[in-house]
């Protein structure tokens, strides 16, 4: 019994080493996996004097404690700048900036202001196109870091806003965990001593799990493909 249950603990210990405590997503809470390559589409607006397109980016803290926050920006292609406490600073091509965001609050989200500016006399209908590197991580997990490439565009060619991703996307809302996964991917959920609460076999590759009936306390999620574990991390049930 003893040796089960620290096979559990070493198992849940392992999951939990590979969790993300913060997580890249756009404005409206569309999560931007690790290591993925995303295109988000919007509108220039107008400042009067000048046109003024962002990037609609957040970062999000995971965990249950207020989490220090830094970013490093590297633009691949356009101008852009990094903005935070009411400063701006430019970061032209192949140039990057890193700095600090400040602290985020537990489980909530700070924006994450990368912005464009066009200064002609037809800024409303220029279109503008960027993309830059993004890598973000907190004060006390530095060397967990999640990172990924972002065009941010309003240009009507490039379509409504898509993510293209290499591994599982997972994350929770509104008691329910989401996973987007190769279809006959297994989703489970583990408490902290080791034990398996639910168990789903994805019959598509979107898939929804609510969470009622799990008392409150950190879970953690992961996900099979091909029996072999694709992803996993850690989850708050409040």
């Amino acid at each position: 019994m003893r040796k089960i249950f620290t096979l559990l603990a070493a198992m849940v210990c392992s999951f939990a080493s590979f969790a993300q405590d913060i997580q890249l997503e756009t404005k409206d809470g569309q999560v931007i996996e690790n290591g993925s390559t995303v295109t988000i589409h919007g509108e220039m607006e107008d400042m009067m004097i000048w046109g003024q397109f962002n990037s609609n980016l957040h970062v999000r803290n995971l965990t249950d404690k207020k989490q220090g926050v830094y970013a490093t920006m590297k633009v691949v292609s356009g101008t852009s700048q990094i903005c935070w406490g009411g400063s701006c600073v430019p970061v032209m091509v192949g140039n990057s900036h890193t700095t600090g965001m400040g602290v985020v609050d537990a489980e909530s989200s700070s924006s994450l202001l990368i912005e464009t500016l066009v200064m002609d006399a037809d800024y409303m209908n220029a279109i503008v196109s960027c993309t830059i590197e993004i890598t973000v991580w907190t004060d006390k997990n530095p060397d967990q870091k999640v990172s990924a490439t972002v065009t941010y565009t309003n240009d009507p060619a490039s379509g409504i806003e898509s993510t293209e991703v290499n591994s599982p996307v997972v994350y929770t809302k509104d008691n329910v965990l989401y996973c987007n996964a190769a279809a006959n991917a297994q989703l489970q959920v583990y408490n902290v001593a080791g034990n398996l609460c639910k168990n789903i076999r994805m019959t598509s590759e979107s898939e929804s799990l609510s969470l009622e009936g799990l008392n409150k306390g950190i879970y953690i999620y992961r996900v099979l493909e091909a029996g072999k574990s694709a992803v996993s991390g850690k989850f708050l049930v409040k």
